[in-house]
């Protein structure tokens, strides 16, 4: 037996030697096969699901394997719409309360982003990778996170409100005013008694909301109390008695932009509390509820939204036309923490406010390449007391003068631009003062129109080529010397434009103020004036006065508009005088212009119209003939001739 299992164990001991590699291919080969069959189940697997979301995929616990984006996107929306569209609801001391969430912006879910990320699981990596681990989305599930926004902030802002009534916070140490001495500032105060209260714990409150949102539910959340001690009490405030005496000494609060606003000491010291600060301390400072009022009234003032320009031209003149301007906006919030500050830590009373600026969305170089931009220049007047017809000529003149466009080195002809002053225009009869009678013609009040312009064209530095000052002052056009008188044809108002870009005139009419603005290019010119003080702008010029002289005796100028022996003042008397102020223009490139600008009025007496009776009139100065040829004295009548008589329209 032992010779027959040797020689078994030999033969098959040849046979392993005759195919050592069987096992290894038959193994190679199972494993293959296999391989070929996982890798089939994984392109099956990825066909059946190509335009789905992977099998057992889920949305924090929602099943949403096998379902298209939409489909998954329409599950989640519709879950979250009928589980959170009515709100959130609490509870405190057995009463019920609802926080809505519609419209709010409150909690919102990112469904879009969740959906993606679902479809994108076995999508994301190389299509190999992605087949191997295809098949084993049967065996183990995959989990899409809770994707959501939830504004903190604005939820226990919500919840404060609805709760406040039934919270008791404590009641910190208060600051009363016994007595004060506006006189000395000196301030007598006491102190309230701070007491323990009640709170709500919010922030658990909001917690709990997450933990419902997490499982895609919501029951109604109970709100838990807990005991608050004050922050502030009678020792701490006591203590503060020498830093708040110190804030009692300062003068009131002086806040500035562009100009001043005063806060009295008798209202400031009321505003004057303790406060704890972001760190914790009590400190003192101003009472935000309290300054608030003054803060926004001073932003009614100062907020302007941006202003877009525009610019449209039609036959050579501009007929609309708005300048673009930057927004302004106080900033409340910035200005009390800087207010707050300054007073609190270093006892400064005077702040200037954080004002926020913003820029049109267009502006005046985007609608035109005509070089206009900014305002060069602005003449001003004011023809209070003028009388109906005088106002309705100065407006239609005015009016004639809005958007006209003169290009670089184009002359201004005021008599010209202003066209026919006749009825047909549109012009009333004012009187006016011509060849020494005052007399009633078509425009009277133009001139106001010529010495507002003139000032604008002296205010730009733009090249003056011809003007006229009043034959006398002139109540309207003070401060003398600063007039331009026009009638036609002549005298007139001209300017050049002598900068390298367009210009135009803008009109400004308000209550008894006209103002004329050019606007062009500022091309680095600027103006200076001396007269009796040196200024910058025209509006702020008084020339120098000098040889003033008293006029004659009133004058009597006899007519048939008044009932016989009626007297009506037309117009009062007038000193002479000369007047004088310079004007020096400094261009860019270090040219230097200087004028002269003189002035010469004469002396003007108080005028009068006089009522006459026309055939009382006539009978006397026959009359008067009578004696006189029955005395020889009359020997005829030579007529004579003289010089045209030149007007002052007034």
């Amino acid at each position: 037996m032992g010779f027959e299992t040797d020689v078994v164990e030999k033969i098959i001991e040849k046979k392993k030697e005759k195919n050592p590699f069987k096992w290894i291919f038959i193994t190679v080969g199972v494993l293959f096969v296999l391989f070929v069959i996982y890798l089939s189940s994984s392109f099956a697997l990825a066909y059946q699901y190509k335009d789905r979301v992977m099998p057992h995929v889920r949305i924090n616990g929602v099943e949403v394997g096998g379902l298209t984006k939409q489909q998954s996107n329409n599950i989640i929306e519709g879950m979250y719409k009928k589980t959170y569209d009515d709100g959130f609801s609490f509870e405190f001391k057995g009463e019920r309360k609802t926080i809505e969430n519609k419209d709010q912006g409150l909690f919102e879910l990112n469904t879009e982003n969740m959906v993606e990320k679902s479809y994108n699981i076995g999508r994301k990596n190389h299509w190999i990778i992605n087949a191997l681990k295809l098949p084993w989305f049967y065996v183990f599930n995959q989990k899409v996170e809770l994707d959501y926004k939830l504004d903190k902030k604005l939820f226990k802002n919500l919840l404060e409100t609805e709760f406040a009534s039934l919270a008791t916070p404590p009641e910190n140490t208060k600051v009363i005013i016994k007595s004060s001495d506006n006189e000395t500032n000196e301030v007598e105060i006491e102190f309230t008694e701070a007491t323990g209260g009640e709170s709500i714990d919010f922030f658990q409150g909001i917690e709990n909301v997450e933990f419902e949102i997490s499982n895609f539910s919501n029951n109604v959340i109970g709100l838990n109390s807990q005991n608050r001690e004050p922050d502030i009490t009678r020792a701490i405030a006591e203590a503060k008695v020498e830093e708040l005496n110190e804030l009692y000494k300062l003068n009131g609060i002086t806040l500035t932009y562009g100009k001043d606003w005063k806060i009295d000491w008798e209202d400031y010291i009321h505003m004057v509390e303790l406060q704890i600060d972001e760190e914790n301390q009590i400190i003192t400072g101003i009472n935000k509820e309290l300054l608030s009022g003054h803060i926004e009234s001073i932003a009614q003032e100062i907020d302007e939204e941006a202003v877009n320009a525009k610019l449209q031209i039609i036959d050579n003149r501009v007929t609309e036309f708005n300048a673009s301007k930057d927004g302004k906006e106080l900033d409340k919030e910035e200005s009390y923490r800087l207010i707050n500050e300054s007073i609190s830590k270093d006892k400064n009373n005077e702040i200037e406010l954080v004002v926020s600026i913003t820029e049109p969305e267009v502006k005046m170089e985007d609608v035109n390449d005509l070089g206009i931009k900014e305002k060069i220049g602005e003449g001003i007047s004011d023809f209070s007391r003028s009388p109906s017809n005088r106002r309705h000529n100065i407006g239609i003149g005015a009016a004639s003068l809005h958007g006209v466009l003169l290009a670089p080195g184009e002359e201004f002809s005021l008599i010209k631009t202003l066209g026919d002053i006749d009825g047909a225009s549109g012009y009333l009869q004012e009187l006016v003062i011509k060849g020494g009678e005052t007399k009633p013609e078509y425009g009277g009040g133009l001139c106001q129109v010529g010495t507002t312009i003139f000032r604008a064209a002296l205010d730009s530095g733009l090249n003056i080529t011809q003007r006229r000052n009043h034959s006398y002052r002139v109540s309207y056009y003070e401060p003398a010397g600063t007039d331009a008188t026009i009638y036609d044809p002549w005298p007139d108002f001209r300017f050049v434009n002598d900068t390298a870009k367009h210009v135009i005139i803008q009109t400004k009419l308000w209550g008894s103020n006209l103002a004329f603005e050019i606007w062009g290019t500022d091309d680095g010119r600027e103006v200076e004036f001396e007269g009796q003080k040196k200024v910058t702008r025209m509006k702020d010029l008084i020339p120098k006065i000098f040889n003033i002289t008293v006029p004659g005796p009133a004058k009597e100028i006899e007519t048939e508009e008044l009932e016989p022996g009626e007297k009506k003042r037309m117009e009062y008397a007038h000193n002479g005088a000369d007047t004088v102020f310079y004007q020096t223009i400094k261009y860019a490139d270090g040219e230097e212009k200087k004028e002269t600008w003189t002035s010469h009025y004469v002396p003007w007496q108080a005028v009068f119209m006089v009522g006459i009776d026309p055939e009382q009139k006539e009978k006397e100065a026959q009359e008067e003939l009578l004696k006189q040829e029955s005395e020889g004295e009359v020997e005829g009548e030579e007529e004579s001739g003289g010089e045209e008589a030149v007007g002052d329209e007034e």
